[in-house]
């Protein structure tokens, strides 16, 4: 997994291999996010700045980021090597809904794999409502798909016009 949302632990499987324009971003919260009120009352009456350092929440936010073709294409190479099944999702930011019309319906964006555009028809929302199932397995453990593993798996994402923007927050590969 690729994971640009703080904080991240551990090392990612997948890694970009060409960015062009595309930009990271991280939001930043204020001290009070996911902070009781109770205590956001309490800190107020201190009014002590360094406690509010010390109570800003880590949990924030983050993507890689297009909104039109001039940002170039966005390539992830996929751990081949490591990966069992052959499924990839994406997850979008903001919001808890946001993978059907980012990616399913976007007709703008365009994913390829190895070079070969990958059909949004048998792309569905999963596990949740901001992710897209891009593929659910190689060819050996599912009779529909046309995704064999291969030495080299290059993931691809390109908009074609200007188009909404496109904020890629996580990136699964199993």
């Amino acid at each position: 997994c690729i994971n640009y949302e703080k904080p991240t632990y551990g090392v990612p499987g997948p890694t970009v291999q060409t960015q062009n324009e595309w930009k990271i971003w991280k939001q930043n919260n204020n001290w009070a996010y996911e902070v009781g009120k109770k205590d956001i009352a309490l800190f107020k009456r201190w009014n002590d700045e360094e406690w509010y350092q010390k109570c800003t929440h880590l949990d924030a936010c983050g993507g890689i980021a297009a909104s039109d073709s001039s940002k170039g294409e966005l390539v992830f190479e996929l751990p081949a090597s490591k990966m069992t099944t052959g499924l990839i999702i994406v997850c979008g930011c903001c919001g808890k809904k946001v993978g059907e019309d980012m990616f399913l319906k976007n007709e703008n964006l365009e994913i390829k794999l190895n070079g070969k555009v990958l059909n949004k028809s048998k792309m569905d929302i999963y596990p949740n409502r901001k992710c897209v199932r891009l593929v659910k397995a190689f060819k050996e453990f599912d009779e529909d798909s046309d995704i064999s593993k291969e030495d080299e798996l290059l993931l691809s994402f390109n908009l074609k016009t200007n188009a909404n923007e496109v904020k890629i927050s996580h990136l699964i590969a199993l």
